[in-house]
């Protein structure tokens, strides 16, 4: 399989989510796309399109030439690359065992015959070897919280899409009433041993989830990150597995919430989507 090589952040190769992805990449690649989906997506190609469905303006926004921003084992470019209006998308991915070894795998998989339709990257969605306003749509899936610099990764984002381009971003989301010793706390916990097991680490380091790349962010916090990278919202709403759990939780930033009778995947099994657009400079 070919791929593309951009340049990549010499400080995110040396990090321990960097070293954790190409670990599990490697682990999981022998046992196939289940096995793929299960450990390292949580959420199968059905439910990716499902959910891009349930994001107002999202679905209609899939087409011409689109870029995957930390794109993984390639599920959800694959998933939006079977659109007959998409021509193409860029999947931009750090790790290099999940580009090599997963993808083939997956885009296969998925997309059969039309499996030369995602361009697979080895990169850095903060160095994105594309031209100015060339992309038609970009989208985040649960990596856009890894941003060592959101602001940044925005703007780069920004520079690529056309003037009628959309960015379509699926993440976490904290109430903007979580306190910041909250956050701390959720960022110093230390992985358990379940964890690091499943994850192919050794069972008795010692890491915790800010080390491993996590950011956790109030609903504010991304609007702000929007607003200054010249964004503006078109849409948000939040899509959450229909859990007893998720039933009692309710957001405080008036955003609509739907719920799925699948498993999204990820933290809590819940989703804050918003589909942006780009403003002018």
């Amino acid at each position: 399989m070919s791929f593309l090589t951009w340049k990549r952040n010499s400080n995110l190769i040396n990090g321990q989510e960097y070293i954790g992805n190409q670990i599990l990449a490697k682990e999981i690649s022998d046992n196939g796309y289940e096995a793929i989906i299960n450990e390292y997506v949580y959420i199968d190609s059905p439910q990716v399109e499902k959910t891009f469905k349930l994001i107002p303006k999202a679905w209609e926004s899939v087409r011409g030439i689109g870029v995957d921003l930390g794109g993984g084992v390639g599920c959800i470019s694959s998933t939006l690359a079977g659109k007959d209006s998409v021509e193409k998308i860029y999947c931009v991915e750090l790790a290099e065992n999940a580009v090599k070894l997963c993808h083939p795998i997956v885009k296969k998989k998925i997309l059969k015959e039309n499996a030369g339709k995602v361009i697979s990257v080895i990169g850095d969605f903060d160095n994105l070897e594309l031209d100015n306003n060339s992309i038609d749509f970009a989208v985040s899936w649960d990596s856009m919280h890894h941003s060592i610099n959101p602001i940044k990764t925005l703007e780069e984002c920004h520079r690529i899409l056309k003037e009628n381009g959309r960015f379509i971003l699926v993440d976490r989301a904290h109430n903007n009433s979580t306190p910041d010793s909250e956050i701390e706390r959720m960022l110093n916990i230390v992985y358990d041993k379940e964890f690091l097991i499943k994850n192919h680490r050794p069972e008795n380091m010692i890491l915790t989830r800010s080390e491993n790349g996590e950011h956790e962010y109030r609903f504010y916090e991304w609007e702000n990150f929007f607003q200054n990278a010249r964004f503006k919202v078109l849409s948000s709403i939040i899509i959450k597995t229909a859990t007893e759990e998720n039933k009692k939780i309710k957001n405080d930033n008036n955003i609509r919430e739907v719920f799925a009778d699948y498993k999204l995947g990820g933290f809590g099994d819940r989703k804050v989507a918003f589909v942006l657009a780009p403003l002018d400079i």
